[in-house]
């Protein structure tokens, strides 16, 4: 598989990571550290494939998906280690558009506009 397509498939993965997290950003425990780690472990196969050649790691578009993707991932810090600690759903929620429509905008910069994903089905 080409090195875009990984990024494109992966980045889709961690789409549905972080829907799963929104929806349980607000609890706290075991559950939401789970769905947290599993999402970190998407986010950070989409960086190690940005990684593959400079070309892709140097694009505007896959950048700033990165950029918002750790924005997302930043809100979670008081959870990361803590089963208890408080997250700002309300920044969640805020950011999480912002990840899809930064997400969209690099599958359609990379000529894959066959994998723009539908918003309402993310919420």
């Amino acid at each position: 598989m080409e090195p875009l397509q990984l990024i494109v498939q992966q980045g889709k993965s961690v789409l549905e990571c972080m829907k799963d997290l929104k929806r349980i950003a607000h609890k706290k425990g075991k559950d939401r550290s789970k769905v947290f780690e599993r999402f970190t472990a998407n986010k950070h196969s989409v960086q190690v494939y940005t990684n593959i050649d400079a070309s892709i790691r140097e694009n505007n578009h896959i950048q700033n998906f990165l950029q918002k993707l750790q924005s997302f991932s930043n809100e979670f810090e008081p959870a990361r280690y803590d089963f208890e600690g408080e997250v700002n759903v309300s920044q969640v929620e805020e950011l999480y558009p912002q990840v899809i429509e930064a997400y969209n905008a690099m599958v359609t910069e990379l000529g894959q506009s066959s994998e723009v994903v539908n918003f309402k089905y993310f919420k």
